[in-house]
């Protein structure tokens, strides 16, 4: 699927990272595709080429929501992680907004 950089909407925009890997996408009638699907971890190289998409899509729109739904061996978390500190992000445990939730 070709990336298009383009929000649509201006105040939120969300961005799902589902992974890359193709056999899983191609074969979707494989009775182990939720695993295979999602089986994949980003290298520093495809998450930084992400880095300058985003900054080009802040002009945009109000809020950017990134997912990593790249979960099927647990990649998710640490794919997250990584995009965080490329983007400089400071972060640190939850905020209390999502604390109430619990």
């Amino acid at each position: 699927m070709p990336i298009v950089l383009e929000a649509t909407d201006i105040k939120k925009t969300l961005i799902r990272f589902h992974g890359r890997n193709v056999h899983g996408w191609q074969h979707p009638s494989a009775h182990n595709w939720r695993e295979v699907r999602y089986l994949y971890r980003y290298t520093e190289k495809e998450l930084v080429e992400w880095v300058d998409r985003l900054r080009l899509l802040e002009k945009q729109t109000q809020d950017i929501y990134v997912l990593f739904n790249n979960n099927s061996g647990g990649d998710a978390a640490d794919n997250a992680k990584q995009f965080i500190d490329l983007l400089g992000i400071e972060y640190e445990g939850l905020a209390s907004k999502q604390l109430d939730l619990f």
